[in-house]
C-alpha cells in the first residue's frame, strides 16, 4: 500500500506541482527542461512499479499484442484529429479565427518550439501521460478504494488541472473532453498502448498546424483581392 501510494503521488503529484509552479509564469517552452521532467516523472512511476512494488507492466495495461485494441485506439485518435483539422479548415473559410482564442496562446508557444521538439512532445505526451494519468493511477486506485468511479475521476481531473501550466481555463474544456475519452477506452480495453496511440494521434495536429496556417493563409489572400476587386466600382 505504501508503495502504490507514493506512486500515485509521483504520478499525480508532481506533475501538478509542475504546473502549479508554472501558472502565471508562461514565457517560452525551454524543451530539454520540458522533456526532461516528463520523462524524469514517468521513469520515477516505472521504478516504483518495477523495483518497489515489484510488478510488471501489465498491471498498469501495458501488454502486447492486443490488435484489436491498438486499431479502436488508433480509429478513436484518427477521428478527433480528422475532425480538429476540419474544424480549422471551416473556421478559417467562414472568416473566423483558425486557432480557438481559448487556445491560441498556448499554441503559438508550442508553434514557436523548433520542429524536432513539437514531435519530441507528441510521443512524450502520448506515453509519459498515459502512465501517469490512465495506467498507473486508474489501476492502484481501483485497488486502494474498491470504486472504479474514483479510479477514473480522481486521475482525469488531475489531468485536467494539469495543463493549466501552459493553458488557459477555457482550454480545459477541450482537454477533459479528450482525457474523458482515453478514461473510457482505457476502463473498455484495459490496453494502455491503445491509449498511447489514440493520445499520440489527436497531438499529432499540432506537428502539422504550422503547415496548414500558411497554406489557408495563402489561399486567403487571393480570395480576398478577388472580393476586393469585385467590390470595387465599375
Amino acid at each position: 500500500m505504501i508503495a502504490a501510494i507514493a506512486g500515485l503521488l509521483l504520478a499525480m503529484g508532481l506533475t501538478s506541482l509542475f504546473a502549479f509552479l508554472k501558472r502565471g509564469r508562461p514565457g517560452p517552452i525551454e524543451p530539454r527542461s520540458h522533456l526532461l521532467k516528463a520523462w524524469g516523472g514517468c521513469l520515477a512511476v516505472l521504478a516504483v512499479l518495477l523495483l518497489w512494488e515489484q510488478r510488471t507492466l501489465a498491471s498498469i495495461g501495458i501488454v502486447w499484442g492486443n490488435y484489436l485494441a491498438w486499431l479502436i485506439g488508433a480509429a478513436l485518435g484518427m477521428t478527433i484529429l480528422s475532425t480538429s483539422v476540419i474544424s480549422v479548415i471551416q473556421a478559417s473559410k467562414g472568416g473566423k479565427a483558425a486557432v480557438p482564442a481559448d487556445s491560441e496562446a498556448g499554441l503559438m508557444r508550442l508553434l514557436a518550439t523548433p520542429a524536432w521538439f513539437r514531435w519530441a512532445v507528441v510521443i512524450t505526451a502520448g506515453v509519459t501521460e498515459e502512465i501517469m494519468f490512465r495506467g498507473y493511477p486508474i489501476e492502484r486506485l481501483y485497488e486502494l478504494t474498491g470504486s472504479l468511479w474514483i479510479a477514473a475521476l480522481v486521475p482525469l481531473t488531475v489531468f485536467t488541472l494539469a495543463h493549466l501550466g501552459g493553458w488557459s481555463w477555457g482550454h480545459l474544456i477541450g482537454v477533459m473532453f479528450g482525457g474523458s475519452l482515453l478514461t473510457g477506452l482505457y476502463l473498455w480495453q484495459r490496453d494502455l498502448v491503445a491509449c498511447m496511440i489514440a493520445h499520440v494521434l489527436i497531438d499529432a495536429l499540432i506537428i502539422f498546424l504550422p503547415a496548414l496556417l500558411r497554406k489557408l493563409a495563402a489561399r486567403a489572400v487571393p480570395y480576398a483581392h478577388e472580393q476586393t476587386e469585385a467590390a470595387k466600382p465599375s
